[in-house]
């Protein structure tokens, strides 16, 4: 597997290239696209221990899905991707993709939704299957 899609209302859909991990060891670089109605964004982003805090954002979400206070967040590295998760019923998800190394730097947010329940469980489990395969 190497590509997994979240949400719906939006999606977030990220995918590892093929060829760029070797056999039994993770990727450090992630191709993440936001879809959210008429934008579609994506970015190439790096991360320095094969995405392990992402897996873990998501595990804690699956922890505490009958809900939790405030918003739960998560930052790549270098800042070019943010997630922050709020309980609403539903996950409601903001999502923010940056490109600053361009001449003409840019930013896309967009929001998309996830069920806590069985939606959630199957979002880990492909991540999972994704990030540690």
């Amino acid at each position: 597997m190497n590509e997994v899609l979240i949400g719906h209302k939006g999606t977030l859909r990220l995918r590892t290239e093929p060829g760029e991990r070797s056999p039994g060891a993770t990727s450090d670089y992630l191709l993440i696209t936001a879809n959210f109605g008429g934008l579609c964004a994506h970015k190439r982003v790096y991360d320095l221990d094969g995405w392990s805090l992402l897996l873990s954002f998501f595990e804690e979400l699956e922890a505490c899905w009958r809900g939790w206070d405030g918003d739960k967040l998560f930052a790549s590295l270098e800042g070019e991707f943010r997630l922050v998760a709020k309980h609403v019923g539903h996950i409601r998800f903001s999502i923010e993709l940056n490109d600053f190394e361009r001449l003409d730097p840019w930013t896309a947010k967009g929001d998309f939704d996830l069920d806590p329940g069985e939606e959630l469980t199957a979002a880990v489990e492909a991540l999972r299957g994704l990030l540690t395969s």
